[in-house]
């Protein structure tokens, strides 16, 4: 296959969150397969430009094209022109409002013109909006990367609020959203999904075994690290929130964290380590708490594991394959998380808790050198079964012609 475009919602670097690992992972595994590879990226500022050169050397690409999608700071901006592009095209999600603007659509009927593509590949659902009218993207074959079922989520929202006005939004809302999804389903000849559940999810909602579906992992390099050395006199054991801020299952899971869970454990023993892009203003008292330590978006994430050890993922909602379990196996540090947390992962070498005495009871028995041990175990269990090379494969395999 010659010509590829791949098509991303948002820059990749810096790689600061699980999108972003798993669509540095698969482009990275796939490109030596394609003879010329394109990448787009929707961009809110200019400085995601300033890594060019980074994209230039990771992927080889023929054009990187940044096209700037409309982004307001101000919410109440931000609400008028999301409620403007809705009213523009009422059967989409409000969310998708940032990429089917006009000048989009030109920028990208432009691209589509001047450049003939065997492929395109959306590693995501979003920008397949800025698309979807165009007569230039007609007869061009698609691979949609799923990395969650968006639907659900916002569906799993609804089901935690006690707002009943909240709730039929949210829900209308995902009706709208799973209907785009089975329109880009629809439209694809193969459906890439980086999680057994959320296969079977599409395929419940197709109703039917559609071959198009297949399963395709993140890919992720697994390397050995040192076994950790105590230092003499430090028996605190530190643990590790990692992700983005601002993502509702992340939001919801810390902060009941936070809540129904720190409170009742030994901050002389333990010490929590919060990491992570995005806006986090909901959670500034609560990272007041004793023994918390809030450090934001964090450049080395290399660094951030060999400091703790322990990851914790206090998950209870949401799909798609949990980037930051395999991260953590990836680099030795043991996983502390509910089912929900690995959920997709194929983890079993884990630390489980579900409900806040669980939680509490796991943690107050948490012991370094058998966590090395689980790690151990889990990093075996997991390193074949992401190896980027296959998954790079598998994923050629099933598109080329």
């Amino acid at each position: 296959m010659k010509r590829c475009l791949w098509v991303v919602p948002k820059g990749i670097f810096p790689v600061s969150d699980g999108a972003r690992v798993a669509n540095l992972a698969l482009l990275k595994a796939i490109r030596s397969h394609f003879i010329e590879i394109d990448i787009m990226l929707f961009i809110e500022d200019d400085s995601d430009k300033l890594y060019l050169e980074t994209y230039n050397s990771e992927f080889n690409p023929c054009n990187v094209y940044f096209l700037k999608k409309t982004s307001y700071k101000n919410k109440i901006k931000k609400l008028i022109f999301l409620g403007l592009n809705f009213l523009k095209s009422s059967n989409l999600p409000v969310t998708t409002g940032y990429f089917h603007t006009e000048k989009l659509k030109k920028e990208v009927s432009l691209v589509l013109t001047h450049r003939q593509y065997d492929l395109i590949v959306f590693d995501g659902l979003h920008p397949y909006t800025a698309f979807m009218n165009l007569i230039e993207f007609k007869n061009i074959p698609v691979v949609y990367r799923a990395h969650n079922v968006e639907g659900d989520l916002w569906s799993t929202a609804a089901s935690k609020t006690n707002n009943g006005m909240i709730q039929k939004l949210l829900l209308w809302q995902g009706k709208k959203m799973t209907d785009l999804e089975l329109s880009l389903i629809s439209r694809s000849t193969k459906v890439w999904n980086i999680a057994q559940e959320d296969l079977k999810r599409f395929k419940s909602l197709l109703n039917d075994n559609d071959k198009k579906l297949i399963f395709l992992p993140v890919g992720l390099e697994f390397m050995k690290s040192e076994v950790k050395k105590e230092i003499k006199g430090d028996s605190t054991i530190k643990l590790l929130f990692l992700g983005k801020m601002d993502w509702a299952p992340n939001i919801d899971g810390l902060k009941w964290f936070l809540k129904e869970v720190w409170p009742m454990v030994n901050h002389q023993k333990f010490e929590l380590h919060i990491v992570g892009s995005g806006d986090a203003k909901w959670g500034t008292e609560l990272f007041k708490a004793p023994g918390i330590k809030f450090f934001g978006f964090v450049s080395d994430l290399e660094a951030v594991y060999a400091n703790c050890d322990f990851s914790i993922i206090p998950i209870r909602y949401g799909s798609g394959t949990r980037i930051k379990v395999i991260e953590s196996i990836s680099k030795g540090v043991p996983v502390v998380s509910t089912k929900m947390g690995v959920q997709g992962s194929g983890l079993t070498d884990y630390f489980q808790a579900d409900t806040a005495a669980d939680w509490v009871g796991v943690l107050s028995a948490l012991d370094k050198a058998i966590g090395q041990k689980v790690a151990e175990r889990a990093f075996v269990q997991l390193e074949m079964m992401y190896s980027p090379k296959l998954i790079g494969e598998k994923a050629f395999n099933s598109v080329k012609v």
